[in-house]
């Protein structure tokens, strides 16, 4: 008996274990696909696909909630990705419904609202934000182009002002000021804006662009002239620019080539120096996986983030490259080739 006894305790310790192992293996694998999940939600390429990956994540009770949280607000910004500008506010009001101090999400469902005309909203959801995440510099930016926007010159024109306060190489902060101030009719105060702009960031098409306005409506043909042909060497898609100096009388055919001449140097140069690490084309994988594509960064980053280190010599950032330094006039060249790769 006390043998047989033995036996049955063996097979259902032996049972227990097999059934604490399988569970442990399960929870294993479950861990791994709902990690996968979020990481696609995090990192899929197309907000089609980010979508669906956040959905699952968002509608699965495994979800933690500061998980889903997340993917409430990486599935509102594919949704404004898309143009899908309803769907974005929605998904930020549940992810601030579930954590009211999120001041990523109320960013985002500032950005929505701006895009949907809904400027006091944005400018509410800005204000809160700058109560969670500080009064910073992008914050008073974006703060002052709803303003702008809702044709609040006074409070745009404060809020660019506190920017510059916070950060003096904010080139984009001394160009909306400049928007503000030709809105109120202050030309004068425009151009010192703009040409601070294109100071810190000589690559700044737009700014360049609206000095251009600013001297056409003055009558200055030349100086207008001037501006709106650099500001379209720069980026050729400036279709404003391109009406301006149809409007002056601009030779647009002559500009046009100048700019193709350009973006086909800056390609030149970049093939020469970086196609055997980058991607530097519209399609394709970059030769070494650890170097991004041009094209992920024409739309990832500023063009004064990409001119500083273009500017100082390609060199500590890229130890594995070839060190060599650009000229200004190729950086220009560069960066309009980059510039045209945007979508």
């Amino acid at each position: 008996m006390t043998d047989s006894f033995q036996t049955i305790r063996s097979d259902r310790v032996r049972k227990l274990a097999l059934g604490a192992v399988s569970a442990s293996v399960a929870l294993l694998i479950a861990g791994a696909a709902h990690a996968a999940g979020m990481a696609d939600c995090r990192k899929s390429g197309s907000p089609d696909a980010r979508i669906a990956a956040c959905s699952k994540m968002i509608a699965s009770s495994a979800t933690s909630t500061p998980d889903r949280i997340e993917a409430l607000r990486r599935r509102g910004s594919a949704h404004d990705a898309r143009g899908s500008y309803r769907q974005a506010e929605a998904d930020y009001t549940e992810a601030l419904r579930l954590q009211p101090n999120s001041g990523a999400a109320l960013i985002g469902r500032a950005e929505a609202r701006l895009a949907m005309g809904e400027h006091a909203a944005a400018i509410s959801d800005l204000t809160d934000a700058m109560r969670f995440e500080g009064a910073t510099g992008g914050l008073h930016v974006a703060r002052g182009y709803a303003w702008l926007l809702q044709g609040n010159a006074d409070e745009a024109i404060a809020d660019f002002t506190a920017a510059i306060g916070k950060q003096k190489d904010n080139a984009s902060a001394y160009n909306n000021r400049g928007l503000a101030h030709r809105k109120k009719g202050d030309n004068a105060s425009a151009i010192a804006d703009y040409s601070a702009a294109i100071r810190l960031n000589p690559s700044f098409a737009q700014a360049y662009a609206n000095r251009g306005y600013v001297y056409e409506s003055q009558g200055d043909k030349l100086a207008a002239t001037a501006d709106l042909e650099r500001a379209l060497a720069l980026d050729p898609e400036l279709t404003g620019a391109a009406k301006g100096l149809k409007r002056l009388g601009g030779a647009d055919a002559q500009v046009a080539e100048r700019s193709k001449a350009l973006v086909a140097h800056g390609k030149e140069l970049a093939q020469k120096n970086c196609a055997w690490c980058h991607a530097i084309g519209r399609i394709g994988e970059s030769p070494n996986p650890r170097a991004p594509r041009w094209i992920d960064m024409a739309g990832r980053h500023p063009i004064l983030a990409l001119r500083e280190p273009l500017s100082r010599g390609i060199a500590r950032p890229h130890d594995e490259m070839p060190k060599f330094e650009l000229s200004e006039a190729e950086v220009d060249t560069i960066i309009a080739y980059i510039n045209s790769l945007s979508p």
